[in-house]
């Protein structure tokens, strides 16, 4: 994160130069930092950022570098705006469950890190479908959007399930960036079988958080800052920094979520979970404070953990 803040301190230094052209050529690099994929040795290597906002990336609890041994078939589409995107679906011992669940990544991640998590579904007779999201594992793509983009791909995920299985019942799940991914698919059209959404550790607002992130730090010329930020990502990626809002998206759909995330998160802050919750215009909706848990932890809890979620989705899809 230090070249993240380095940014920061060049932008407000730049403020004095007033030249757009300055920003610019000053500020791409560190929006490639945070958001492009590869480097020169790996044109597949997550952004630069990935080890210094997760330092225990190689412990990171999600890793698991075998997939689950059951019967499984690689699934690719198209985005949107052109964009060769990969999962594979893992297949039930009764492979004729209609319980499906989609399972989303995190920053810098790609979906051998959901691979742990597919075990507990497919225990429960779940399909299971692990994306590779844009620009992450083997999907194209060279910038992440932060969910912007991301939405909108689980959205045609969820409605690819529903045209293999048009009597699904399908959950979407998502962890840290990919919480936000789940959040974000809630105004995308999503077909009528997506029954459910689980969120762990996802922010509510890109732009919200960064101005915690600055004000936690003291970082000076902050809403400058951020107005650099906001057209520097969109010149990098296509979106706007403020396009990245969950909150709006969840506080547009009925769809049941559940919310969940560590008190001790020092990466987002739990009190953005609240506010997703307080937001939320689903009927059936849970919000889950994870005790003494931090960014992305409370899935060490195992059993306990899984309890809650299916739980929660089990009863969605009975009630629907």
């Amino acid at each position: 994160m230090k070249k993240f803040f380095a940014f920061l301190l060049v932008l407000a230094l730049l403020l004095g130069a007033g030249a757009a052209g300055a920003i610019y050529y000053f500020g791409s690099p560190y929006v490639d930092y945070a958001l492009k994929r590869g480097n020169s040795e790996d044109p597949m290597a997550p952004p630069a950022a990935f080890e210094d906002v997760y330092q225990y990336a190689n412990k990171y609890p999600y890793a698991q570098p075998d997939p689950p041994d059951v019967e499984r078939a690689e699934w690719t589409m198209t985005s949107f705006d052109g964009l060769k995107l990969s999962a594979t679906h893992f297949v039930p011992e009764n492979a004729g469950s209609h319980r499906w669940a989609i399972l989303v990544h995190g920053y810098g991640c790609n979906q051998r890190f959901m691979w742990s998590m597919a075990r507990r579904y497919l225990q429960r007779g779940y399909h299971v479908l692990t994306p590779d999201m844009r620009a992450s594992g083997r999907s194209e793509g060279q910038y992440l959007t932060m969910g912007a983009l991301e939405g909108k791909d689980v959205a045609r995920w969820a409605r690819a399930i529903a045209e293999e299985d048009p009597s699904a019942k399908i959950v979407l799940y998502g962890v840290s960036m990919g919480g936000a991914d789940v959040m974000m698919a809630l105004g995308e059209g999503l077909p009528k079988q997506v029954k459910a959404v689980v969120e762990d550790s996802g922010y509510s607002d890109l732009k919200e958080l960064l101005t915690y992130r600055m004000d936690d730090l003291h970082v000076p010329y902050r809403d400058f800052i951020l107005l650099a930020a906001n057209l520097l990502m969109k010149v990098r990626t296509g979106v706007f920094l403020s396009d990245v809002s969950p909150i709006r998206a969840v506080a547009q759909s009925s769809v049941p979520v559940l919310f969940i995330h560590g008190t001790n998160d020092g990466l987002i802050p739990v009190t953005m979970m609240q506010e997703l919750g307080a937001s939320s215009a689903a009927e059936r909706k849970e919000v889950v404070p994870v005790r003494g848990m931090g960014h992305a932890e409370s899935v060490s809890l195992g059993q306990q953990y899984y309890a809650v979620i299916f739980d929660f989705v089990e009863r969605q899809f009975s009630e629907s």
